[in-house]
């Protein structure tokens, strides 16, 4: 589910903060199971690769946000530890991954990191970082109706 913190002790540039080290923890994860898979079922590796470009992309858009809001205030955390809200369970996979796998562990991923935004929701009370938690919950949510429209497909 992701390391555990102290959400009451953030303010709103720290959630920003920490949404962007998960961000980049996906976007890392993506790209090693894109590069692992490539000799996998047609698509799993190509879909590994998309999922990697939008974790890219909403992590340029929560960073876009933060230096709206801070600046160039330096974070009070670091990101050379494992967040692991969007990581998949390593243990789950096998020698070799099918589409529908990779989707199926992708959707996990998604609605685990949902339940990180969500469960933090319960810490503070800040008005401004409740909308920024809520924002990235609903993101997740996003992410979680596109990979359903791609295992739709299938």
């Amino acid at each position: 589910m992701g390391l555990d913190f102290d959400f009451s002790m953030l303010d709103a540039m720290d959630i920003l903060d920490l949404a962007v080290f998960v961000e980049d923890e996906a976007a890392e994860n993506y790209d090693q199971l894109a590069t692992w898979s490539e000799n996998h079922e047609t698509g799993v590796s190509d879909f590994f690769k998309r999922m990697c470009k939008l974790e890219q992309l909403h992590r340029s858009q929560i960073a876009e946000r933060r230096r709206e809001f801070f600046g160039d205030t330096p974070a009070k955390y670091t990101s050379n530890i494992a967040w692991e809200v969007e990581v998949v369970d390593y243990d789950k996979i096998g020698g070799t991954l099918t589409l529908r796998e990779a989707l199926d562990l992708a959707m996990s991923v998604e609605v685990r990191a949902e339940q990180y935004y969500e469960g933090a929701l319960e810490f503070v009370s800040d008005e401004q970082t409740v909308k920024l938690l809520e924002d990235l919950r609903d993101s997740e949510k996003e992410h979680q109706r596109l990979l359903q429209e791609e295992l739709d497909k299938i």
